[in-house]
């Protein structure tokens, strides 16, 4: 709060609360998740994991709207219908499948790494969120620092592919692979959070959050209990239960991913989703220090460089100099448009033989 006072950036108390329980909870989820790695992989079933955090999130959501929402101020039900209901299935899909990707991500590029490329969901998201809110365009010097956001993954992780052998945790050819992965999750999780700001915003704004959260759980619940039933079939490699490998740091990654999901629906809230994917940024610095700590991770000049970069963008995205732009612009257009009609009229009103 300080460091956001010292650089004049406003941020809305509730926005900025949400953001720090995410960033906590982004750390947490990669931190854990790696200690549960082992030479074979995850030791337990993703699926099932996924189903239990979507479980959890609906059981909260629920229990919150029927004891602060339901019959007490309008509590969503008035406007229900099927068609708005179906349209959370989208969102609902895209997150079971990215929520699963997550797992095996953080797994091979270990936590530094996966939160560096996880962060190119920024320009994806900055991308579809004009295309979906285009009333929610970014400035100039917004759209520089998701240029700038970009820049800084590729210089963080450029020691990997100059060395002969990659970090402890990545190979040039794990790296490739899990970046791959990443980049096709990023642009499912901007679409997915994008379209469900759209749905929390502009579809019955009135009705509660956790209203909407129970419409989005719901589906998350029923499409990961299809995924696991489906990894659970005979002749797959997963036959020993649905809570195989569970451990009680499993146990935590699960309510860790809860609250985590929880806390973004606060932030598409108060927020949107390029301050979510900013926000969820500011978990490098955390990630990596801790890595160093207690995964024998390295930090190369490379790295450093990322970083500093990744601070400009923050910065650069965040500052108030883009609602003095915002401000200006929005001057401007009006007087060129009036200008544009006063052009017209006068060429109206010319005479005929004045040319």
């Amino acid at each position: 709060l300080l460091a956001m006072k010292l650089l004049n950036i406003d941020v809305d108390p509730r926005a900025f609360g949400a953001g720090a329980a995410l960033t906590t909870f982004i750390v947490t989820q990669t931190m854990l998740t790696a200690a549960t790695k082992t030479a074979q992989g995850l030791p337990y079933k993703t699926t099932s994991a996924v189903l239990l955090q979507e479980a959890i999130k609906l059981a909260f959501a629920t229990g919150y709207w029927l004891q602060f929402d339901y019959k007490k101020r309008y509590d969503g039900l008035g406007n229900f219908n099927m068609k708005n209901f179906l349209m959370y299935m989208i969102p609902g899909l895209i997150y079971a499948c990215q929520n699963s990707i997550v797992f095996t991500a953080i797994a091979i590029l270990g936590p530094p790494t996966f939160q560096v490329f996880s962060n190119f969901k920024i320009v994806t998201t900055a991308i579809l969120h004009r295309i979906i809110l285009p009333n929610r365009g970014l400035t100039i010097i917004q759209w520089l620092a998701v240029a700038l956001l970009f820049i800084s993954m590729v210089i963080s992780k450029l020691g990997v592919f100059t060395s002969e052998q990659g970090s402890g945790w990545a190979s040039q050819q794990d790296l490739i692979f899990g970046g791959g992965l990443l980049i096709v999750n990023s642009t499912m999780s901007a679409f997915s959070g994008v379209f469900n700001e759209w749905l929390i915003k502009k579809i019955d704004p009135e009705a509660p959050l956790q209203f909407k959260n129970m419409q989005l759980y719901f589906f998350g619940v029923m499409l990961n209990l299809i995924g696991n039933m489906l990894q659970s079939a005979p002749g797959t490699d997963a036959e020993e239960g649905f809570f195989a490998g569970f451990t009680p740091v499993v146990w935590l990654i699960i309510f860790n991913n809860a609250a985590l999901g929880i806390s973004v629906a606060y932030i598409m809230k108060y927020a949107n989703n390029v301050i979510k994917c900013f926000t969820s940024a500011v978990a490098v610095y955390i990630a990596t220090y801790l890595s160093t700590k207690f995964f024998n991770e390295t930090i190369d000049l490379a790295f450093v460089c990322g970083v500093v970069v990744l601070t400009a963008a923050l910065y650069l995205y965040m500052g108030n100099h883009n609602k003095v732009l915002k401000a200006h612009f929005e001057t401007i257009k009006p007087n060129k448009e009036e200008g544009a009609i006063n052009l017209e009229r006068l060429d109206q009103e010319k005479p005929a033989n004045s040319k």
